[in-house]
C-alpha cells in the first residue's frame, strides 16, 4: 500500500531547493481530459494541495518556470503573442480564492488575453506559459501517479 505522502516524498525534497516553488498540473483519472492547476510556492503548501488531489490522477510538478509568475503589465501582451505564434495557445492563469488553485484560461488570440485581463491592475499576479508535457527528470519536473483509495497505484485513462 502506497500513501499520497510517500508518493510526494521526492517532490517535498525538490521544493526545498526550488526557489520559485512549482506549478502543479493534475490530470484527472477517468476525467476525459479534465485538469486542475495549482501553485506550490514552498514545501509548506504541499499538504493542502495533496489533500485535494484525486485518487489515480497523474500529477506533474514543474520547477523550471515554464509557466512563470508575473505581476501583470501591458508588456505581457507581446509575450502572449509570441507564445500563441509558436505553439498555438498560451496558458494564462490567476490565483484562485485559496491562492493555491489556479484559474486557467487557454488563450488562442490576443483578444482573448485582453478580455481575460481587462480588470487586472498592476498589482495582480498572473501566470503565463505553454501547456507542458508529462516530464519527469527529477530536476525541472517530477510526475507521479496518486494512489487509488486502496493505496494501489494503477494506470488509468487521463
Amino acid at each position: 500500500m502506497t500513501t499520497v505522502d510517500q508518493t510526494l516524498g521526492g517532490v517535498r525534497e525538490r521544493l526545498d531547493t526550488a526557489p520559485g516553488g512549482a506549478i502543479v498540473l493534475e490530470r484527472m483519472a477517468r476525467g476525459g481530459g479534465a485538469t486542475r492547476w495549482f501553485v506550490c510556492h514552498d514545501r509548506d503548501a504541499l499538504p493542502a494541495i495533496a489533500a485535494v488531489l484525486s485518487p489515480g490522477s497523474v500529477v506533474s510538478f514543474y520547477f523550471d518556470g515554464r509557466i512563470a509568475e508575473h505581476l501583470f503589465h501591458p508588456g505581457l501582451r507581446s509575450e502572449v503573442e509570441r507564445i500563441i505564434h509558436d505553439s498555438g495557445e498560451a496558458i494564462v492563469a490567476l490565483p484562485g480564492p485559496d491562492s493555491l488553485e489556479l484559474e486557467i484560461e487557454y488563450v488562442t488570440a490576443l483578444s482573448e488575453f485582453d478580455e481575460f485581463t481587462e480588470t487586472l491592475g498592476s498589482a495582480s499576479t498572473l501566470f503565463l506559459g505553454t501547456f507542458p508535457a508529462r516530464d519527469n527528470d527529477g530536476v525541472d519536473a517530477i510526475t507521479v501517479t496518486i494512489p487509488d483509495r486502496d493505496g494501489v497505484v494503477r494506470a488509468h485513462p487521463h
